[in-house]
């Protein structure tokens, strides 16, 4: 093709005379005049080295190789407009990479992405679950969703939202606490454990005839245990945020006790030196009107 030495332009305007058989109805549409249109088309076929128009009176018609080029040009034209279309959109997309505690990400958020989405087309997330807080320093992320206290030097917390604790279980599930049921226990890491609340402090609280000798069964993440007890394996000690999905599927129940409030809250963390974007500050915004949401569905019993 380069080897032809062909004018862009020329083919261009040729793509347009092809279709509409009239040079002057192309010059309207391609805003030049009739002349310079029979210039390009003259230079094409001088390029070329042959003919493409049979001159009418009123318009032209395709010579049978330029019926055959015509083919080929508009299908070329077609390609290349979808590619700058492409290009374009791929510039005004906004990528975020949020980090997530699992449990969250899993039972909280994924559920809402649809939502989120068709509020915020131009908007894309890379979702990594993470528990430990992110080292901002060696790892691609722009904000963590993160369980904790909220007080980490050089990074930028904003609150989002409490956590309450309470005893959930499978509706088919027919065994009480007071009955020696299994107990489904978040084993916490080293970092949020502080801030969780485990059976031992939940019983001592709400338990008051006594502790009995139960039988825990321990999981790496809340998500596990709310599982576990959707399968009718014991009762869990669910968040509220985290649980509220399987609640209002009816998949799980909530027992008739106080939701205890949890230590540790829910924060939206950055690096003081990320840029405040207009693709964050969207998705801050969703983040919290969706932890309003769910925080207003808190049943006192």
């Amino acid at each position: 093709m380069s080897n032809l030495n062909l004018s862009l332009t020329a083919l261009y305007t040729f793509s347009v005379v092809a279709k509409e058989l009239n040079f002057t109805v192309a010059a309207g549409i391609l805003h030049i005049s009739p002349s310079a249109v029979s210039h390009q088309m003259k230079l094409l076929e001088s390029q070329l080295g042959m003919s493409l128009f049979h001159r009418k009176s009123k318009g032209v018609i395709l010579t049978p190789e330029a019926v055959r080029l015509y083919e080929h040009v508009s299908k070329g034209f077609n390609v290349l407009e979808h590619g700058v279309v492409a290009a374009r959109r791929s510039t005004q997309v906004k990528r975020i990479v949020l980090a997530v505690i699992p449990s969250l990400l899993e039972h909280w958020l994924i559920p809402k992405l649809g939502e989120f989405y068709q509020c915020y087309p131009h908007i894309e997330l890379n979702l990594i679950a993470q528990d430990q807080l992110i080292d901002f320093n060696c790892h691609h992320v722009d904000a963590h969703l993160h369980f904790g206290h909220g007080q980490y030097q050089g990074l930028n917390c904003t609150r989002l939202a409490s956590e309450w604790a309470y005893p959930v279980c499978s509706p088919n599930y027919l065994k009480a606490l007071d009955e020696d049921a299994p107990l489904l226990s978040y084993q916490g890491g080293m970092e949020d454990a502080p801030g969780c609340i485990n059976w031992q402090t939940w019983l001592e609280q709400h338990y008051v005839d006594g502790i009995p000798n139960q039988n825990i069964r321990t999981f790496s993440h809340l998500g596990h245990t709310l599982t576990a007890a959707k399968y009718s394996q014991g009762i869990a000690l669910g968040w509220h945020h985290i649980a509220i999905e399987m609640l209002a599927q009816g998949a799980l129940v909530k027992l008739p006790y106080e939701p205890m409030l949890m230590p540790f809250s829910y924060f939206f963390v950055t690096d003081q030196n990320t840029c405040n974007s207009e693709a964050l500050t969207c998705l801050l915004t969703w983040l919290k009107l969706k932890f309003i949401e769910s925080s207003l569905k808190i049943e006192p019993n």
